[in-house]
């Protein structure tokens, strides 16, 4: 009898432990925890995916030819689909429903990661498609965020004063925005970290009016609204928009001149002085007079040339060019030593 009821404990111990297993559930997913929605089991089927919002993130592995579902419901605002890390070469694939609208991914190779920026219609579904490419594996990271500088359509204001600092991702891109106030204004980057380029586009344009590497400067035009893309590798830098002058010594450092200027500056026989005047609408002419030195002048619109202009050399040959302009437009003007000849010339705007 002490047997038998031995036994009977027995088996209902049994049965309890396999209640408590059931009760507690496994889950053979190799997430770990993350934030912003559901980082716990599926996602190995676009039927199984993983339910995510704007904040998610969290960290996944995956093998080489391997993939990984998500689902994202519009609510009617961008959205970007990130991975991050240096293990995983990525791709991302997005559907909208039933249909491909985009996919995303960078050149290969490990840490090579990918960032999709969506447009979404609220109350629609979105499955985000992530695979390993190159032979890869491992674990990287998917966050979901909405856009803040990363979409043209979004970007931060900013204005004379600025000094701010922004990390920014691998191929990544930063969009600001400037109202013009008719007044030299600097656009700077800083910080030793990241190798940054800067591109101003004027309103809606598709192509830049200026570009450069870590800073661009030009004559704004009063209340025309400037966009500025910032790209760069990954690191923290700092932007810094400022009004000042310069000294004429580089295009970056142009002098700001206008009709009625007329000043004289000394030049070694390779050396050049650059100008910047801001087209009225109307023709306009650049000159140099003196007798001592022989001179070149060459017209930059933005960042394309229009013409050189020069004499036949030799001591005591100015130049003289008369250009046409657009109103807000800004030209350079570089004017170099010809021939050999050094010394001091008179720069002329009329």
């Amino acid at each position: 009898m002490d047997k038998k009821i031995n036994f009977i404990g027995i088996i209902i111990f049994i049965m309890i432990i396999g209640f408590l297993l059931i009760g507690c559930g496994f889950s053979n997913d190799d997430d770990t925890s993350g934030t912003g929605g559901n980082s716990g089991s599926g996602g190995n089927s676009r039927e199984n995916a993983i339910s995510v919002t704007v904040g998610y993130s969290a960290s996944h592995t995956i093998s080489s030819g391997d993939k990984k579902w998500f689902k994202f419901i519009g609510d009617g605002n961008p959205v970007i689909f990130e991975t991050r890390g240096s293990v995983v070469a990525t791709a991302i694939t997005i559907f909208e429903e039933n249909s491909i609208v985009g996919s995303q991914y960078t050149s290969g190779g490990e840490g090579s990661n990918a960032l999709h920026a969506q447009s979404t219609t609220s109350g629609r579904n979105y499955f985000i498609h992530i695979t390993a490419r190159n032979s890869t594996n491992g674990t990287y990271t998917f966050v979901v965020t909405a856009p803040t500088s990363n979409l043209r359509t979004n970007p931060i204001t900013v204005s004379v004063g600025e000094n701010s600092s922004h990390i920014i991702y691998s191929s990544g891109t930063h969009w600001f925005s400037f109202t013009g106030d008719g007044e030299r204004v600097f656009f700077e980057t800083g910080g030793n970290v990241v190798t940054s380029s800067i591109s101003i586009y004027e309103g809606e344009g598709t192509s830049s009016i200026f570009s450069g590497t870590n800073g661009v400067n030009f004559i704004t035009v009063s209340e025309r609204i400037y966009n500025i893309k910032i790209t760069g590798n990954a690191g923290t830098y700092t932007f810094n928009i400022r009004h000042g002058t310069g000294d004429g010594s580089s295009r970056y450092d142009a002098i700001e001149v206008s009709k009625g200027y007329s000043s004289s500056h000394t030049i070694t026989s390779s050396g050049q002085h650059w100008f910047v005047f801001q087209g009225t609408g109307n023709s306009v002419t650049f000159k140099t007079t003196g007798n001592v030195v022989a001179t070149a002048i060459t017209i930059f619109e933005g960042n394309s040339i229009l013409g050189t202009q020069y004499t036949s050399g030799g001591e005591g040959s100015n130049a003289l060019r008369t250009q046409s302009t657009t109103s807000g437009r800004n030209y350079f003007i570089r004017i170099s030593a010809r021939s050999n000849t050094s010394g001091t010339y008179t720069f002329v705007v009329e």
